[in-house]
């Protein structure tokens, strides 16, 4: 390619970013983004797909903001929360070297028999 072409492409390239169709051509789809630096503890519990109570109970342990008495949860704190409960089935421990699921045993409480 020439110069010429080269120049032709970038100017196409350059107008695709300015309509911001750019990500679209190249495959990639635009993450949607809450413009709003803080919420609250409403929208947090939706966006987890989890109840408020849930989050209010444990509030102690999770990522969060305190603006005076409002707490607040921004998109790294929700992607945090999300991280910190992140289970997968069947990993092996390193400490242990056993797998996280623990295999059935039966109880040694006996049970009264009538």
């Amino acid at each position: 390619m020439g110069p010429a072409a080269w120049q032709g492409l970038a100017a196409v390239a350059s107008l695709l970013a300015r309509a911001g169709d750019f990500d679209a051509l190249l495959g990639r789809s635009p993450e949607p983004r809450d413009n709003r630096l803080h919420i609250g503890y409403g929208e947090a519990a939706e966006r987890l797909n989890i109840p408020e109570k849930w989050l209010r109970e444990r509030i102690s342990t999770l990522p969060h903001r305190k603006l005076g008495k409002f707490v607040q949860f921004t998109e790294d704190d929700l992607r945090s929360i999300s991280d910190m409960h992140f289970v997968q089935p069947g990993r092996t421990d390193a400490k242990e070297g056993q797998t996280a699921i623990m295999p059935l045993q039966p109880s040694k409480r006996s049970r009264t028999r009538l």
